[in-house]
């Protein structure tokens, strides 16, 4: 078991960040969440772990702009029954314009089509990479920092707690039971 252990944490010490950059090109939370818990438990830096998911974020939404502008014919037919929703965003787009950039890292489903949208449209390139890298680095430094700062919260908490083991069956009921009594309560029909 200890060689496995060990196996997979030199793995992860060599593949770990580029897997992070991988996995960012998409757009991805779960990548940046469990590099910064794993930050706040000392196995990462956080500082890397932001700047290399930040970098995968913006080289996956601008490759997915050119890959729109420079393969729209061929696209238009697979994303034939996404119409709409390319539609819909680029009204967002002329509606909200940079908001919708800096906002879209954050609206699932949206995160995607919209540097799609922009390739399919006449959107300046040049203008929506430039906001691309200030919202590819807010969205990394809000998520990766929340993210730190509560697992080390919650970290903190667990520890606290753990003098208190014995209690735990009986805290875990008495919340099962509330949630419980509260959903039934919220659905109950007056």
């Amino acid at each position: 078991m200890q060689e496995s252990i060990a196996h997979f944490q030199h793995l992860f010490d060599t593949w770990g960040y580029l897997l992070l950059f991988v996995y960012s090109l998409g757009s991805g939370y779960v990548g940046i969440v469990v590099a910064a818990i794993l930050s706040s438990m000392g196995q990462m830096d956080i500082k890397l772990s932001m700047l290399i998911a930040g970098t995968g974020n913006f080289v996956g939404s601008v490759g997915l702009a050119l890959l729109g502008r420079t393969q729209k014919k061929e696209l238009y037919n697979y994303f034939a029954k996404h119409r709409r929703k390319f539609a819909l965003v680029h009204v967002w787009l002329q509606k909200y314009g940079l908001w919708l950039i800096f906002f879209n890292k954050y609206i699932y489903g949206v995160k995607s089509i919209l540097p799609l949208a922009i390739g399919f449209s006449k959107y300046d390139l040049k203008k929506f990479a430039l906001l691309n890298v200030g919202a590819c680095a807010l969205w990394a430094i809000i998520v990766g920092g929340v993210t730190f700062y509560a697992s080390a919260w919650v970290r903190r908490i667990a520890d606290h707690l753990s003098n208190y083991a014995y209690l735990m069956p009986a805290i875990i009921l008495v919340v099962i039971f509330g949630l419980v009594w509260m959903l039934k309560k919220g659905t109950h029909k007056s």
